[in-house]
């Protein structure tokens, strides 16, 4: 059913009249507006006769009768024709063609003062930290507590949601815009609610003055205003009652008492609902999240706070999300019956009007939504579209006051959403947008789709008050209700219900200056390495090039020179400063426009704080900024090399930051702004600082008022300064398989050197690969340690290392052959120590030894040809492996040391005794000592015998592989005093580079094993005969030993050599078998009894062709029957071995 609500507003009292205003709002059915009585509006009985205002008394019902009627006319402000005009072809909805409300549940408000505590509270607890200048930005106190406070405050609180019964999950970015609504007439008229102006112009809003002496007795009372005189097509009227108090105000709620929002509302607990925010709580809040995870992802770096915001003054109203709940479920309730309840205060409220007072003290407010308001009604096109020509509602360039929405949101699929900021004012008009700075003419808005209504707004000239860092401000929010009414700025109001006066303070950090290049240098144009913020000279000084030299040979640029520039700012902050006040147009645009561009200088900067990083550092003086502000001069940079005894960086007189390094030298030097001075105080934070962080501000070193930017000055050099020579030193431990080497004098230059590249390599009986591995520099030339060297096992080497220095700057070069970034040494051969003893040798066997000597030949008459055997030696066989513990592994024979007879060694030592079947002689008791064994390499070594507890002498021995037995020998030769004797070699594994304790295996001993005497053999060559003598020690029992000489033909085949021919015929002739054939055998002819052999014979050969040799033998006579004095010898048995050979030999006999 249609009807017409009429809402009564009281509007106060002035000049002891009430005002009370009256809106009208239509609620049809559907059909033509013309059905329902409003084709045109007012209607002609509503301007020309009365209404009827009823005044109930407080606590009645809703059946009782007022106790105050009045008929009055009403004043109506409507503009003839513009109703007409308006509602031209705007179709009317019904009832369910108009958007319900939406339901409670589906809001969900983001808690935005949880955010502001948490970045009070972050801010609040690092500038108290205190930061001397010395710790400046590297204060580990200051990082581990902003550490603490983003660990506390943010780290996994993303986007925690008020406690809604819809707000289950965090908001997500908002959805596509809905599909713009067509144009209806309902829908009009609630888009115009926003505009009391228009609904004023329209006649939709009625002015009534009443006694307000009558109304003071019923204060506390209901109020409504009916229209007896209504008739038909005209819809009803329905008219709800609205309580008011004794200021003729609308009724009190919690939110709003006599036209004022109740800005000191406490909650349950006492705490305050409103809160006023003056650091950008959106801004803010996301910087420090993001801050809280880098934190988290990198825990080793320092803990940093990111700059944050100067966000004004933002109302911020806490638990706004349970209040806009309660307001829609208010709505939903009497969307059905509006009479069921009274009205209030906030059922009337259109929105806020925010008032700032701009000075410490003062009584003046200022409205911050005065505005100039132009509306124009267009005219219809007959294809339904809207006309460029339009009708100005009212009149031009009215002055009126905007509002800001209670109940604002965002609506989009998923819900409505908002936060609990009510207002932001951060300069500027609330109710305008900002002006362009393009100087273009604004932009008209188009009208709604479907509408032909358009506006547009301006801030009222000279009603905004500025806003400035360093002042002191107070707010208030006025009431705008429903007909457009509410307490004017001029009018008396409790003063409980405006704020304390608050502090405005800058957040954001002065930057640091900016590094550039010079004029007409493009970054693409610099070399390897070098950035803006990265400056690189190069030279080559073990080449003997400097700077310059290096430069001009390998083409490299030099750009050494940096530009520095004063820190940008934006407009914002600028004008805040006040930098734009008393300023002339033109130069405030020609600003404006500079800080578009990022150019306009930071109006609190200073001048550069320069701070060099290296231990030590000596102070650098800061250096203010040159020129009025915003025409600041950049300063320059310059690198160079640094001359001995030179400070490392220093401004010149010139205005210059000259920095000196030395080659393979960096230095880090740290760029930030101090403030001018005096200016620090309009920053927020300093409040809350610390006496000893106050002078660390003005300095420009504190790390939330002036962050530092790094600037890095390398002097790099292609090659590292110093060679690595040094002589290696190894360490090692027993049973180690690693050694430890260190230098004994510097090897390298740490500055110049990045790392030390190492091969190893040496001679082992197997092939091993080449050993390579690379070292980190430590910042010392000459480290305890170099490196440990891990071969694994424990034998000895002796490796040939090569160092090589690689340079630390090679990234700054061109170029990819490491030779040209290297220096190489070779240090003198390592001895690597065996660390284990060695393993006792395996022998195979241990038999009589040889060995010949040939001279002369038989070619010519009167040729002497001799051939010695040296045969006092026993041979070892010795199984593989063999140098177990290294290369230098030998045999050791153990004897006894000279002159030591006890018997602590005897099972420990090599022994000697008589032949059992002969008399020896030659050696003494106890021996062979060191000096009997004639064979080894090097000298004799008194060792410990591990096992005895005592020491020994040990004569090294050198073995030899035999590739066709695959086994080692070594022969152990004794003098020859020692022949017809028996000798027990006592052996051992012995490794002469072994660590103390460690050369010696477990002893072992071979079987008994005899020596033989030495002989000479020499063949004489004369005219027609062969002289043969045969020379050589015996034995003093000996009785004549026997000699046999035979001459023997080869017979072989043709082509045969006879050198080849190996066999000797016994027996029976085999044909076809190449072998030696006796043919003569002279008779055996006995050596005399002396210590001595000396045997002679003469031979001349057969006749006939072919190959002769002489075969010769001697041997002794077992047993020996004949008796000698002083000595019985009883050897031998019946069908025993009658004889033994002691010596045999051929030689090849020329045809005489």
């Amino acid at each position: 059913m249609s009807q017409l609500l009429w809402v009564a507003v009281p509007g106060g009292v002035k000049s002891g009249s009430a005002l009370l205003r009256v809106l009208i709002v239509p609620k049809l059915d559907g059909g033509p507006l013309s059905a329902h009585g409003m084709a045109s509006w007012p209607p002609s009985q509503l301007r020309e006769g009365t209404v009827r205002v009823e005044v109930f008394a407080p606590g009645t019902g809703a059946d009782t009768l007022p106790a105050l009627t009045r008929d009055l006319t009403p004043a109506i402000g409507f503009q003839s024709g513009l109703w007409e005009k308006l509602t031209d072809g705007l179709t009317v909805e019904s009832g369910g063609d108009t958007p319900a409300p939406p339901a409670p549940a589906s809001l969900t408000v983001y808690p935005t003062s949880r955010d502001a505590q948490a970045i009070a509270s972050t801010l609040k607890g690092a500038s108290q930290t205190p930061i001397t200048i010395e710790q400046g930005h590297q204060s580990a106190a200051y990082a581990s507590r902003v550490r603490t406070l983003l660990d506390t405050h943010w780290a996994g609180t993303d986007h925690p949601i008020d406690s809604q019964p819809a707000a289950t999950s965090p908001p997500g970015p908002p959805g596509p815009p809905a599909a713009a609504q067509p144009a209806g007439f309902h829908r009009t008229l609630s888009l115009l609610r926003e505009h009391p102006a228009v609904l004023r112009a329209l006649g939709l809003i009625l002015e009534l003055t009443l006694d307000a002496n009558e109304l003071s007795a019923l204060a506390g009372g209901t109020i409504r205003v009916r229209w007896p005189g209504h008739a038909a097509p005209l819809p009803a009227v329905v008219s709800p009652r609205t309580g008011f108090g004794a200021q003729f105000l609308p009724a009190s709620t919690a939110n709003v008492d006599a036209g004022m929002v109740t800005l000191d509302r406490r909650d349950a607990a006492g705490s305050l609902r409103w809160d006023v925010a003056t650091v950008d709580i959106d801004v803010s809040a996301q910087r420090l999240r993001e801050a809280a995870v880098a934190m988290t992802a990198r825990p080793g770096e320092p803990a940093t706070l990111p700059a944050v915001r100067s966000g004004g003054f933002q109302l911020v109203f806490r638990g706004r999300g349970q209040e806009m709940a309660e307001r829609l479920n208010r709505a939903t309730r009497m969307l059905p019956d509006v009479l069921a309840e009274d009205l209030t205060a906030d059922d009337l409220l259109l929105g806020y009007r925010i008032d700032l007072l701009p000075q410490l003290g003062g009584t003046d407010w200022f409205s911050l939504q005065r505005r100039e308001a132009v509306y124009r009604v267009h005219d219809r096109l007959a294809d339904g579209g809207i006309s460029e020509e339009f009708t100005v509602v009212a009149s031009p360039q009215q002055v009126e006051e905007g509002h800001i929405k209670t109940n604002a949101a965002i609506h989009d699929d998923s819900g409505l959403h908002a936060d609990e900021i009510v207002a932001a004012w951060r300069g500027w008009s609330l109710a305008t947008p900002p002006p362009p700075f393009d100087l273009g003419p604004r932009a008209t808005p188009p009208p709604r789709p479907g509408m032909n209504l358009s506006m547009s707004f301006k801030a009222a000239p000279k009603t905004l008050p500025r806003l400035r860092f360093g002042r002191h401000y107070a707010l208030r929010a006025r009431v705008a209700d429903i007909a457009g009414g509410g307490l004017e700025p001029g009018d008396p109001t409790p003063s409980r219900y405006q704020t304390p006066a608050i502090f405005y303070g800058r957040y954001e950090p002065m930057l640091a200056p900016v590094v550039a290049l010079l004029d007409g240098v493009a970054p693409t144009e610099l070399g390897p390495g070098e950035s803006v913020e990265h400056v690189v000279v190069r030279s080559d000084p073990a080449g003997g090039l400097d700077i310059a030299q290096y430069s001009a040979q390998f083409g490299y640029r030099l750009d050494d020179k940096r530009q520095l520039l004063p820190p940008s700012t934006t407009l914002t902050i600028a004008e805040q400063h006040g930098r734009f006040d008393q300023t002339q147009p033109h130069l405030t645009w020609d600003w404006a426009r500079r800080a578009m561009r990022g150019e306009l200088p930071d109006p609190a900067a200073g001048g550069i704080a320069v701070v060099d990083l290296g231990p030590d550092a000596p102070a650098v003086p800061a250096m203010t900024w040159q020129g009025e502000w915003p025409a600041l001069t950049a300063k320059k940079v310059h690198l160079t090399s640094m001359p001995p005894g030179r400070p490392q960086a220093a401004w010149q007189a010139d205005g210059r930051l000259l920095v000196r390094v030395a080659p393979a030298e960096r230095i880090t030097l740290q760029l930030s702004t101090f403030p001018l001075e005096g200016i620090i105080d309009d920053f927020a934070l300093q409040a809350d600082l610390p006496g000893v962080s106050m002078e660390t501000a003005r300095q420009g070193r504190h790390p939330m008022l002036s962050p530092a930017r790094t600037v890095t000055f390398v002097h790099a050099v292609q090659r590292p300064l110093r060679a690595p020579d040094t002589v290696l030193k190894a360490h090692r431990e027993q049973g180690q398989t690693f050694v430890t080497l260190h230098p004994n004098s510097p090897l390298l230059d740490p500055k110049s050197t990045a790392q030390l590249d190492i091969t190893a390599s040496w001679d082992d009986v197997s092939d091993a690969p080449v050993t390579s591995l690379s070292l980190g520099t430590d910042d010392s030339p000459q480290p305890q340690t170099l490196f440990r060297h891990e071969f694994g096992d424990t034998r000895h080497r002796t490796v040939n290392y090569t160092l090589s220095a690689v340079s630390r700057f090679r990234e700054y070069f061109r170029g990819s052959d490491p030779a040209s970034f290297t220096r190489v040494s070779k240090p003198p051969p390592v001895v690597v120590l065996s660390s284990r003893r060695p393993a006792p040798p395996i022998m195979l066997s241990a038999t009589p030894a040889f060995e010949w000597a040939t001279t002369g030949n038989l070619d010519t008459p009167g040729a002497v040809f001799t051939r010695k055997r040296m045969s006092t030696r026993v041979r070892l066989t010795l199984q593989p492996p063999w140098h177990t513990t290294g290369v230098g592994e030998m045999v050791g024979v153990i004897v006894r040391p000279d002159g030591d007879e006890s018997s602590a060694l005897d099972d420990f030592v090599t022994l000697v005794g008589h032949d059992p079947l002969y008399p020896s002689f030659g050696f003494l008791h106890g021996g062979p000592f060191a000096d009997d064994i004639v064979s080894g390499s090097g000298g004799r070594r008194t060792l410990r015998i591990a096992e005895a507890g005592v020491d020994a002498v040990v004569k090294p021995h050198a073995p030899v592989f035999h590739s066709g037995e695959q086994s080692w020998l070594c022969d152990v030769g004794f003098t020859a005093a020692f022949d017809h004797t028996l000798v027990q070699l006592a052996v051992a594994r012995y490794q002469p580079n072994s660590l103390d304790g460690l050369w010696l295996s477990e002893v072992a001993r071979t079987d008994l094993v005899p020596v033989m005497p030495e002989r000479t053999l020499t063949v004489t060559r004369e005219a027609d005969k062969y002289t043969v003598r045969l020379s050589g020690p015996v034995s003093s029992a000996t009785a004549l030993n026997r000699v046999d000489l035979i001459i023997e033909r080869c017979r072989r085949p043709a082509g045969m050599p006879a050198e080849q021919v190996d066999l000797v015929e016994v027996g029976d002739v085999v044909s076809g078998v190449a072998a030696w054939t006796k043919l003569v055998s002279f008779p055996a002819k006995p050596a005399g009894l002396s210590p001595n052999l000396h045997w002679s014979s003469q031979v001349s050969l057969p006749n006939g062709p072919g190959e002769f040799r002489l075969r010769i033998r001697e041997v002794e006579l077992l047993p020996n029957t004949i008796a000698q004095p002083g000595v019985t010898l009883k050897t031998g048995t019946a069908g025993e071995v009658r004889e033994r050979t002691v010596f045999t030999d051929t030689v090849a006999l020329p045809h005489l």
